[in-house]
């Protein structure tokens, strides 16, 4: 064997490693934005738990949540912005979490994005489908991103319908 096929040979053997190196790595950053979505949805839970668990612990806003989706205009001016501001805490994180799932997610994860569309449609539905709370909705809706707006108006239609 000459010096020209033992570099031959090596060449071979440095781009097999080149390759290998690069399939190696491609997996790890795939694996890491699996779990960087998997923390993001639990950091996202964690703040809707969290949230529900300070509501919880107050009967005076439990008690302003019913009587607000009867009827938003039956609220005095400081139970509406308790109101307002227990709705829009929800809205807040339907929008965070949407337009995280919007920015991070391929389309290797479709199943995921179509889960987490899907859980945040509950979440508008749950929250905003009373009288009250589609009154508190049509006076904040345009604070957001016309594709939250139009997330939170098809949802609102669906649960009409």
């Amino acid at each position: 064997m000459n010096w020209e096929a033992i570099a031959a040979v090596g060449e071979i053997a440095g781009a097999l490693a080149v390759i290998i190196t690069l399939v190696y790595l491609a997996r790890q950053v795939r694996q890491s934005n699996r779990q960087d979505l998997i923390s993001s949805f639990q950091h996202t839970q964690d703040l809707i738990n969290q949230f529900l668990e300070s509501t919880l612990a107050s009967e005076s806003m439990a008690d302003i949540v019913v009587r607000g989706r009867a009827s938003y205009e039956a609220l005095s001016d400081a139970e509406r912005l308790r109101f307002d501001h227990f709705h829009l805490v929800i809205l807040n994180v339907v929008e965070s979490h949407l337009f995280q799932v919007d920015r991070t997610v391929d389309a290797l994860e479709a199943e995921y994005r179509d889960w987490a569309v899907e859980n945040m449609d509950a979440v508008v539905k749950a929250y905003l489908s009373f009288p009250g709370t589609r009154t508190f909705w049509s006076h904040v809706q345009g604070f957001f991103d016309p594709n939250i707006r139009a997330f939170v108006q098809k949802a609102l239609k669906e649960e009409e319908g």
